[in-house]
């Protein structure tokens, strides 16, 4: 990101200021008509990528360019277009009514703006999808089998991209950015700002801390409760990782493991309640399922992977011998104490998302109630620097995520206009032979290689238009479904070759990235079982009865105990290849609802505790005897 100079620097600022108050504003009071919200939205956020992203690396670093101005200026008119003749736009019909020769050209270049933008601030590996797909549009026609579809004359196929208000650079993903997105990043600012994840941070030092291994479990614990805060796997690991990555080294883990740690905990940031970054609210408006419902069949599938990889660590550091923190390493309980009003917020936000408020009014009176909370200590009041950051850093977050949307709405408006969507969905019934099982398996080799190096949200919305259709085949709900797929876009951070978030991790701990991105998907593979979980097991889901969930709980917790075991090689003492493989067996089959496959799963888990239990036995007494 370029450091532009203070000119620049002070019309950006006006601009967050502007962008903030107004969509706080909208949140608490009402936004206008979609189409004019959404022109707006996308008029104060799109010149920003030009305005602060440099086009190459020889680019100017302290001002934009003459390209990067016209480019800035573009997306204005284009999107102010829309805005000034939105009653007429509402009227029309798709297909039917002409197509005007200025649409033609400012949604045309407007189109590739966006691709533009996801290029310079996201990943280039998106925008090549997206220009793919736009490629496809324009030549459907001379494809074959499920790919075939009539031609699309030029500003019919411009028009599928501009016009519509459901799909497409203004449609319904990019509302979700205008209504809900952008107060929730200014609440995750205010959080930040008045010192809650400082907060956050020093009560996981405490409550872990004095634990085997605690460094390594501070990182997990304080990831999963900032992950509630920041929505992002980067932000997340890049906010806790200066803080414990160096503690984890001092502590005897190497600084792959270091990394690897700190990277897969940051990752399941993503899918902890309340806020399970922008995912979730896209979730909600798809499968009109309330907001709040979500956030709570989602609470016990984000403990269980985080059960996996705090076992994960538990077992690394028995094996290593690795020992707790000192206790003069540790926060006093009177300074916890003393800010512990700090949790009010996520209290106020999830009893106001129970009420039945909207997810942007409940940010809207959680914000107010912060900023009152900070006031209790001078330390944590917002001075106008503060103020001025949040809104900077609030605006330049959420423009990435309006540029991802954007170009992620034209991808789904092509599949559904197209039937590839449809094609793909029955492609991957076929292909999985009537077997749920290897359907899923299917859409997670799918989503997994769409998010390699594609933003999660992005990966979602895709792998969702593809994938949801076909586990619903086979009766999987709708809310599972599409969890399943949101739960690998997530993961997806981990695969390598191209893992952000391991990348991110091993930059910090100063290890080599790809040995980092494969020791986190090792570490992270306990909570690549989860999703099968409860896609097989709706309890999990908290469908069904008391009994059901917590049997199917007990189990399944169990189940990631076993495979972090058995991927480790230690339990209660070292293991052999034997007793790992039937360590990931039970692992396995204790996620199927068979009672067969239940007994067998419990019977090869129990054959390794003992046989592990007593070898730990022969060495003590052995260490006794000498």
């Amino acid at each position: 990101m370029r450091s532009v100079n203070k000119w620049w620097m002070y019309l950006i600022y006006a601009t967050a200021i502007v962008a903030g108050l107004f969509h706080y504003y909208t949140s608490g009071f009402g936004s206008p008509e979609p189409r004019v919200f959404r022109g707006l939205h996308l008029c104060m956020l799109l010149p920003i990528i030009f305005l602060l992203y440099p086009a190459t690396s020889r680019s100017p670093k302290h001002r934009p360019s003459i390209p990067d101005i016209l480019s800035a200026a573009l997306c204005i008119a284009a999107t102010l277009y829309t805005v000034f003749h939105a009653e007429r736009l509402n009227e029309r019909f798709i297909g039917f009514h002409k197509v005007r020769p200025e649409e033609v050209v400012l949604g045309g270049l407007l189109a590739l703006a966006v691709i533009e933008t996801c290029r310079r601030a996201l990943s280039k590996w998106f925008a090549l999808t997206v220009g793919i797909v736009l490629v496809y549009l324009m030549t459907c026609q001379f494809w074959t089998g499920m790919f075939h579809f009539k031609a699309f004359s030029i500003d019919r196929a411009v028009e599928i991209l501009y016009l519509p208000n459901d799909d497409g650079i203004f449609g319904f993903l990019t509302g979700i950015s205008a209504e809900i997105l952008y107060v929730y990043i200014l609440f995750a600012g205010v959080l930040t700002a008045t010192g809650a994840g400082d907060f956050l941070i020093n009560f996981a030092t405490w409550a872990a801390g004095w634990a085997r291994g605690g460094s390594a479990k501070i990182s997990v614990v304080s990831s999963a409760l900032y992950g509630t805060v920041s929505g992002s796997t980067v932000a997340n690991v890049y906010a806790t990782g200066a803080f414990t990555i160096p503690m984890m080294k001092r502590s005897g883990y190497s600084p792959k493991q270091a990394a690897a740690v700190e990277a897969i905990s940051g990752v399941g940031g993503q899918i902890m309640p309340p806020i399970m970054g922008a995912g979730s609210f896209i979730m909600a408006e798809v499968t009109g399922v309330p907001y709040f419902t979500i956030i709570k069949v989602a609470v016990i599938p984000a403990l269980l992977y985080y059960l996996g990889v705090m076992s994960m660590v538990h077992f690394i550091a028995i094996r290593r011998g690795i020992q707790p923190l000192k206790r003069s390493e540790l926060p006093q309980v009177k300074t916890l104490i003393r800010h512990g009003y700090f949790i009010l917020p996520f209290i106020f936000i999830v009893g106001l998302l129970a009420s039945g408020y909207s997810p942007s009014k409940a940010a809207f009176h959680t914000i107010w109630m912060t900023l009152l909370l900070s006031l209790l200590d001078r330390k944590t009041w917002l001075n106008p620097k503060k103020i001025l950051q949040i809104f900077f850093q609030a605006l330049v977050n959420c423009a990435l995520i309006a540029s991802v949307l954007a170009g992620a709405g034209m991808i789904v408006g092509v599949l559904t206009r197209t039937g590839v969507a449809l094609a793909f969905g029955s492609i991957l019934v076929s292909a999985s032979q009537d077997i749920l099982l290897l359907a899923m398996f299917l859409v997670f080799i799918i989503v997994s290689v769409l998010g390699t190096g594609i933003p999660t949200t992005a990966a979602y919305i895709v792998g969702v238009t593809i994938g949801a259709q076909a586990l619903g085949n086979f009766g999987v709900t709708v809310l599972a479904a599409h969890l399943f797929v949101f739960y690998y876009s997530v993961l997806a951070d981990l695969t390598p070759p191209d893992a952000v978030t391991s990348f991110a991790a091993a930059n910090l701990a100063g290890s080599e990235p790809m040995a980092t991105g494969i020791e986190g998907f090792r570490l992270g593979i306990a909570g690549f079982l989860v999703p099968f979980a409860f896609v097989y097991q709706p309890a999990l889901l908290l469908q069904g009865s008391t009994m059901q969930i917590v049997f199917c709980l007990i189990l399944t917790a169990f189940g990631v105990i076993c495979l972090a075991s058995g991927v480790i090689g230690h339990l209660f003492s070292s293991l052999n290849a034997l007793q790992r493989i039937f360590l990931i067996a039970a692992a396995g089959l204790l996620v199927f609802p068979s009672r067969q496959l239940t007994i067998l799963g419990l019977i090869l888990a129990s054959i390794s505790f003992v046989w592990s239990f007593k070898n730990r036995d022969i060495k003590t007494h052995a260490s006794n005897r000498s």
